[in-house]
């Protein structure tokens, strides 16, 4: 199957109807939801707002502990509506459709879920990143979301209250699950007409001759019919330096990139690169997982 064909078996991405924002009342959820709000009036999409309440648990079966724990449950369900009333009544969701999404338990799966049944078309988060041993041990919601969900998954560091990216990076090996993976991505690209650069990072480890990296770009931009990019070819030691330097150079106001979608021991052994970078930008980072349909070099 060749990468033209591969594109026109897939089924064309609908309208952007649906937006999730997960939200923990942080100020990082708050940023999140601004961008969510601005891309919804762009676009006429209902933004779902998902909060969910992890609920201690207990061993004794007193019966005191019992009523503790209801008292409890009411008292984090009442907190949650006065936040979901605050955060609803901020200037950026005026004329905004907002649904109220509270799920008691399972913080990392009812996202993936919810995002499932609601058919949603992004996913919107807010990060604030980490560094050092906590992001080795522990990483974060964001990243865990960006390895399992199966729609484009936007995350935002850093206030932005009018989000309208005009010069973004598409970085990406080129191979043929790139072009699946950019489809989804192509909406959100074309509501702000932003120009996209295309970049591909030579390393000594993964060496690419120039002529290999120009066909596959070719291809790609065949594939996708992208109109308003160019296409950059970047030496550095390692990928992830190359694409911030690159994105700095050009002053980039936003990087797409595609993710393997490792879970478990696959992706302990091998971090993934759009983790990485998420993790050590303060660009805001829209990234989607590759169809394990198709997978394969150029």
């Amino acid at each position: 199957m060749t990468i033209v064909s591969y594109l026109k078996n897939r089924a064309k991405p609908d309208h952007m109807k649906r937006i999730l924002v997960p939200t923990d009342f942080s100020k990082f959820a708050y940023y999140a939801a601004e961008v969510a709000a601005s891309i919804a009036k762009k676009t006429g999409a209902r933004v779902f707002l998902l909060h969910a309440i992890e609920m201690p648990h207990y061993s004794s079966n007193d019966s005191f502990q019992e009523t503790t724990n209801a008292a409890e449950g009411i008292f984090m369900l009442k907190r949650a509506k006065m936040e979901f009333e605050k955060l609803i009544k901020q200037p950026f969701f005026e004329g905004v459709n907002v649904v109220e999404i509270l799920q008691w338990e399972g913080v990392y799966d009812t996202i993936t879920e919810k995002a499932a049944q609601n058919e949603i078309d992004l996913i919107v988060m807010g990060s604030q990143g980490a560094s050092g041993a906590k992001e080795f041990f522990i990483g974060s919601n964001t990243e865990k979301i960006i390895r399992t969900a199966s729609c484009p998954v936007l995350t935002v560091k850093h206030r932005m209250a009018d989000f309208a990216p005009k010069n973004v990076v598409f970085a990406s090996n080129f191979f043929k699950e790139s072009v699946g993976a950019f489809a989804p991505l192509t909406e959100i690209l074309s509501v702000f007409e932003a120009k996209v650069h295309l970049l591909k990072v030579i390393t000594p480890a993964s060496f690419e001759t120039t002529d290999v990296t120009e066909r596959l770009m070719s291809e790609f931009v065949t594939a996708t019919g992208l109109k308003n990019y160019t296409s950059n070819i970047w030496n550095d030691t390692m990928a992830e330096d190359g694409i911030h330097e690159f994105a700095d150079r050009i002053e980039s106001d936003m990087i797409v990139m595609e993710t393997h979608g490792r879970t478990g021991l696959a992706h302990f052994f091998r971090q993934s690169l759009t983790e990485d970078v998420a993790n050590h930008t303060s660009l805001p980072i829209l990234s989607q997982k590759i169809d394990d349909g198709y997978r394969g070099r150029g």
